[in-house]
C-alpha cells in the first residue's frame, strides 16, 4: 500500500498525540523438609490449598518463600500496601525478587530478564494476553474475586507449557458461600465490588464489576485552542459458579470480560483516532477427589484477545486490527505409587491468530481490505511428573512433557510440524529443620510468538505462531537456590542465582509505519536471534509482628544477538535492567490504623539513542550510537498508603484509605527524544533530549466496605 506524503504526515501526527507512548523500532532497519518419608510428601502435596496461618493476628500475604513458589494469598491483600484504594496482585507480584520494576507506561511481566511473552499468564487455566488497564495502573483481575496467585520461576511443573518463562496461575474463589455479602471499595477514579450469592447448600455465585470514570478528570486537561479531546474508560466484569455435588467433587464455572476505550479527537486535522482492547476468558474446571488419594482435574478453557488501532481523519480511515483466540482442553490424574506422587496428564489449545495488517478506506478513492489468512494450529502437550522423597532429607521433582505445534495451511492441509521433549527437575535438599537448598532445570520451547512493536503498554504488540519461516523459540534454564527461617519463622531468607540459553528469539526490523505505508509480509520483517539472561536475586522477609514487610533485590543482565543487528554482537535487551530493589513495609498501629510504604528502584531500561547531528545541504542527518548502549534514568519511588478501619471483623469491615503514588513526585519519563535544531545559514544542528513523565504525584481517598 503507498500513501502519499500529505497524507502521511496528519497520521504521524495523530500517533504521536496518543502522548507518544509509542516507540517505532526504526533503529533495527539502520543497524540492520526435614525427613520425607512417603506420607509426610503426600501430606505436603494434598494440603497445598489449605490456609497457611501464623502465629499471630494476622495471615501471610506472601507464602511459599522456603520451597521456591511464591503463593500470594487474595484476602490478605488488605495488609499490604494499596494504591487507589486497591492492592493489586500484579503489582503486588511486581515487588518479588527477579520480577523487574518496569516503570510508568509498562504493563508487561518481566521475570529474570525475559519479555512478558515468555511468561505464562492463567486465570483458572485460561491462558491470559494483555493482564493490565489503564497504562499498567490496574491488572485485569480484581482482588475481591479473587482467591490466590502462584508465581512458579524455577522447577515450574510440566503440566505448564508453550512458554519459555515463568508461570503466574491465578484463581478466583473456589469455596461455597453460606451468606449473602459484598466487598469491594469506592474511589476517586474507580470502584469495584463483589456479591457473594448462596444459590443453594451445594453452589454459589459470586458477580463481580469494576469500572472507571476518569473522562470528567481528563476533561480538565483537553485543550481549547485547537479542540482536542481525550476520552478514557474501562470495565471488567467476572462471574464464578461453583457447584460441589458432594465433598469430593467441585465444578467451577468461570468467566471473564474487560474493555479498554482511548480515544483522541483533534479538530484542527480533523481527526478521531483510537485505540481499544478487550479480554474474554472461560473456563469449566471438574475436580474430583478419588479413594486412596488419588485426584482427577479436567479444564475446557476459551481465550480471546484483540486489539485494534483506528484513525480517521476526513473520512480517510486506516484499521490495524489483531486478534487471537484460544479454545482447548486441560486434564490429569493424581496417584500415589512407589512411595511417590505422580501426576500424569495432557493439554490441547486450538489458536487463530489474526496479526495486524492495515485495512484502508476512502483513501484517494480506494479502499483495502485485509485478505490474509489467519493462522490456525493445533498445540498439544503431554506429561508426567514425579515427586519423591529420595533420601532422609532429600526430594526429587522430576518432569518430562512432549509438547508439539501443527500449523494448518488455508485450504486445510497441514503445512508445518514442530515438536519435541521438555524434561525438566528439581532437586531440594533440607540441611536443617529450617534451611534448603534447591537446584532445578528445564527446557521449555514455546511456539506462540508476541512481535513488540511498542516498547510502552499501549497495546499494539500482536500475535503470530511458529510457521515454515519462524521457529519455535527455545530455553535451557538453570537456578540454584538457599533458604532459611529463623527466629521461628519470624523471618525468612532467600538467594537465588538463574541462567537461561535462549534461541531463535524475535525481534521486528521496522516500525508502526512500515504497517501503514506500504503492503508487507510479517514473516519477512521478523529477525531470529539468540539471547541469554543471568543473574542473583535476594529477599529477606519479616513474618510476625506489628511491623511485616521485606527487601527484595535483583542484579541482572539480558542480551541478544541478531546477525542484522550490532554487526552481529551481543547487545542488552530492550527490558535489561542491572539492579532492582523493592522495600515494603507494613505497621499496625492499633486495631483502627495500619500504614504502609514501597519504595522501589530500577536501572533504566536500554535504548538506542543519536550521537551526533550534521547537516548535508539543507538536511540533518543523525548518527546513532551503539544498539541498546545507551539508557533511560533511573527509574525510582515512594508509595505510602494509610487506613482507618471503622470496624473489621470476619465477616464485616469497612474503612477509609488514603494513599499517595510516587509520594515525593519524581519525574520518570516514559521515553526519551531527540528534536533536532538547525542552523541553516550557520550549517549546524543540535539535538535536544526530552523526556516527558507521565504521573507525578497522584493522592487518593477511597472506601473500603465487606459485609
Amino acid at each position: 500500500m503507498y500513501v502519499k506524503r500529505n497524507i502521511v504526515k496528519p497520521f504521524y501526527l495523530i500517533i504521536l498525540l496518543l502522548y507518544s507512548c509509542i516507540h517505532i523500532n526504526a533503529q533495527i532497519s539502520q543497524d540492520t523438609c526435614r525427613q520425607h518419608t512417603a506420607k509426610n510428601l503426600a501430606d505436603s502435596i494434598w494440603k497445598l490449598e489449605e490456609v497457611e496461618v501464623t502465629a499471630g493476628r494476622t495471615r501471610k500475604a506472601i507464602t511459599g518463600t522456603m520451597s521456591g513458589r511464591l503463593v500470594l494469598q487474595a484476602d490478605a491483600l488488605k495488609n499490604l500496601p494499596q494504591f487507589l484504594g486497591t492492592a493489586d496482585i500484579i503489582r503486588t507480584m511486581r515487588l518479588m525478587p527477579g520480577v523487574q520494576t518496569t516503570g510508568e507506561g509498562n504493563s508487561g511481566l518481566y521475570i529474570r530478564g525475559a519479555e512478558p511473552s515468555h511468561n505464562l499468564l492463567l486465570l483458572n487455566d485460561a491462558p491470559i494476553y494483555n493482564p493490565m488497564h489503564l497504562m499498567g495502573f490496574f491488572s485485569i483481575f480484581n482482588g475481591s474475586h479473587l482467591n490466590r496467585a502462584t508465581l512458579l520461576k524455577s522447577y515450574i511443573s510440566p503440566q505448564y507449557g508453550g512458554r519459555l518463562g515463568s508461570t503466574l496461575s491465578i484463581g478466583t474463589r473456589d469455596s461455597l458461600t453460606r451468606r449473602i455479602g459484598a466487598e469491594g471499595n469506592i474511589g476517586l477514579i474507580s470502584s469495584q465490588g463483589t456479591l457473594s450469592i448462596p444459590v443453594s447448600r451445594k453452589s454459589s455465585l459470586y458477580l463481580s464489576a469494576r469500572g472507571t470514570y476518569l473522562n470528567p478528570i481528563l476533561g480538565l486537561f483537553n485543550s481549547a485552542e485547537d479542540g482536542s479531546k481525550l476520552r478514557y474508560g474501562f470495565q471488567d466484569y467476572n462471574l464464578t459458579y461453583i457447584y460441589a455435588p458432594s465433598e469430593k467433587s467441585k465444578i467451577i464455572i468461570n468467566g471473564y470480560f474487560g474493555n479498554d476505550k482511548l480515544t483522541i479527537k483533534q479538530n484542527d486535522y480533523q481527526v478521531d483516532a483510537g485505540i481499544q482492547w478487550s479480554n474474554l476468558a472461560s473456563s469449566i474446571q471438574w475436580q474430583l477427589n478419588l479413594r486412596k488419594n488419588r485426584r482427577l482435574e479436567q479444564t475446557l478453557f476459551f481465550s480471546e484477545y484483540e486489539n485494534k488501532i483506528n484513525i480517521d481523519q476526513s473520512g480517510a480511515v486506516i484499521r490495524l486490527p489483531s486478534d487471537i483466540k484460544d479454545m482447548g482442553y486441560k486434564g490429569n490424574y493424581s496417584f500415589y505409587c512407589l512411595k511417590s506422587h505422580w501426576t500424569i496428564g495432557a493439554d490441547y489449545t486450538y489458536h487463530q491468530t489474526h496479526p495486524q495488517y492495515p485495512e484502508v478506506d476512502n483513501l484517494y478513492g480506494t479502499s483495502l481490505t485485509s485478505t490474509v489468512e489467519k493462522y490456525k494450529t493445533h498445540e498439544t502437550g503431554a506429561y508426567l511428573n514425579c515427586d519423591a522423597a529420595l533420601f532422609a532429607n532429600m526430594t526429587a521433582h522430576i518432569g518430562l512433557r512432549y509438547s508439539s505445534l501443527f500449523h494448518v495451511s488455508p485450504n486445510g492441509q497441514l503445512s508445518k510440524y514442530y515438536g519435541g521433549l521438555e524434561p525438566r527437575f528439581s532437586l531440594e535438599y533440607e540441611l536443617h529443620t529450617n534451611q534448603k537448598v534447591i537446584l532445578s532445570y528445564a527446557l521449555q520451547r514455546q511456539y506462540m510468538n508476541q512481535v513488540a512493536v511498542s516498547t510502552l503498554s499501549f497495546p499494539i504488540d500482536f500475535w503470530v505462531p511458529a510457521s515454515q519461516n519462524i521457529l519455535p523459540q527455545l530455553a535451557h534454564s538453570f537456578s540454584a537456590g538457599y533458604f532459611q527461617s529463623i527466629f521461628n519463622d519470624s523471618y525468612e531468607i532467600s538467594v537465588e542465582g538463574y541462567y537461561k540459553r535462549l534461541t531463535n528469539q524475535l525481534e521486528f526490523k521496522g516500525g508502526l509505519f512500515d504497517m501503514i505505508n506500504q503492503q508487507y509480509i510479517i514473516e519477512d520483517r521478523l529477525l531470529s536471534g539468540d539471547g541469554y539472561t543471568y543473574g542473583g536475586e535476594w529477599m529477606i522477609k519479616k513474618n510476625k509482628g506489628r511491623l511485616t514487610g521485606w527487601i527484595s533485590y535483583t542484579l541482572g543482565w539480558s542480551r541478544r544477538k541478531f546477525p542484522a543487528i550490532n554487526n552481529g554482537k551481543f547487545f542488552p535487551a530492550k527490558h535489561d535492567r542491572r539492579h532492582d530493589l523493592s522495600i515494603v513495609t507494613n505497621y499496625r498501629i492499633n486495631t483502627k490504623w495500619d500504614c504502609s510504604a514501597v519504595f522501589v528502584y530500577a536501572t533504566g531500561s536500554a535504548l538506542t539513542v543519536p550521537i551526533s547531528v550534521y547537516m548535508i545541504g539543507e538536511n540533518a542527518i543523525s548518527e546513532y550510537g551503539p544498539h541498546n548502549g545507551a539508557r533511560m534514568p533511573a527509574y525510582h519511588r515512594l508509595d505510602l498508603s494509610v487506613n482507618y478501619w471503622f470496624n473489621r471483623g470476619a465477616t464485616r469491615e469497612s474503612g477509609l484509605n488514603f494513599s499517595l503514588y510516587n509520594a515525593y513526585a519524581r519525574k520518570n519519563p516514559i521515553s526519551l527524544g531527540y528534536s533536532i535544531h538547525t542552523d541553516k545559514e550557520n550549517k549546524t544542528a543540535e539535538l535536544e533530549k526530552r523526556g516527558p513523565g507521565l504521573y507525578r504525584l497522584i493522592p487518593s481517598i477511597s472506601y473500603m466496605f465487606k459485609f
